[in-house]
Parts: structure tokens; sequence; C-alpha cells
């Protein structure tokens, strides 16, 4: 029998001694847990996260101060079981988009958009920026339609603007 399990001899006496019902295969579950969190300690982590809203590392690191036996792990439980394990989604909504601010004649906003390096037909790679100017232009500009492209040299930004 040995030789047909791979075991020794004596591996055999001790399965024999043992009995055919302890011979069967089993859970190997422990049957209590020794780190189960209390009732009174399920309550507190609960109430926590219902008053501050925490996320789950933010919440560990508040609860073990005063139950430093309970880690991370623990607190997930709990708060899995009670069926708080996600917070919910952000109770107001997006910003909307907004608009422009309407300023008087003369103001431009300028958007700048960096563009990737690109070679130049004598095969020098240089940056490119793409700018776009919207509003109202100041007297006596005039450009090409409603922006440019090209290296933006001798724009300025302002405060507002």
């Amino acid at each position: 029998m040995a030789q047909r399990y791979g075991v020794s001899t004596e591996t055999i006496r001790k399965w024999r001694k043992r009995g055919a019902a302890d011979c069967q295969d089993r859970s190997s579950r422990p049957h209590k847990l020794p780190w189960k969190a209390t009732d009174e300690e399920r309550a507190i982590v609960c109430a926590l996260r219902r008053a501050t809203g925490f996320p789950l590392d933010d919440l560990t690191f508040v609860v073990t101060h005063f139950l430093p036996h309970l880690n991370r792990d623990a607190v997930y439980r709990i708060l899995k079981a009670e069926g708080l394990g996600r917070l919910p989604g952000p109770s107001r909504s997006r910003k909307p988009n907004g608009t422009f601010k309407d300023y008087d004649l003369g103001f431009v906003h300028v958007d700048v958009k960096h563009l990737p390096k690109l070679r130049t037909s004598n095969g020098e790679s240089r940056k490119r920026r793409c700018c776009l100017a919207v509003g109202g232009a100041p007297p006596g500009w005039r450009p090409g339609g409603s922006g440019w492209c090209g290296p933006a040299r001798g724009v300025q930004g302002r405060a507002g603007a």
C-alpha cells in the first residue's frame, strides 16, 4: 500500500491508527476565525464610514488608532459584508462647460496647441505651435482668417486675455 500511494510505511501505520473516518478528505478551513471583529467593532467601523465617507485606506488609518488589531483586510471585509464596500458616486453633477468671458473690442483670447516635432524641408527637427485667436481684434490687426499657424513669435499673454 505504501508503494501504491508513494508514501512510507510509517505514514500508512499513522493512517490506520487514525481510522477510516479520519482519512477522508475534509475542509482545511479553520472552524473559528481568531481575527473576527466583534459586533461593537463592526458597528464602529460602519458608523465611521457612514459619517465620514472616507475611502478604505483613510478609514483604516483612523480605525487602527483605537482598534490596532483591525488591519486593512479586516476593515474591507467588514465594509463589504455590510454593503459599504464601495463609496457612492459624487452627489453633485459635473460643472457644465462654460463659455468665454465677453470682453470689449481689442481683447483677444489666444489658444496655443503644441504640435509634435516635425522635420523641415532641410531635415532639421523643430517644435511647432498652432495658435488660434478668438474674440475681437484690436484696430489695425487683420489676420488671414480666424487664426494663424506657425512659430509663436511675438505673441504675448495678458491677464484676462
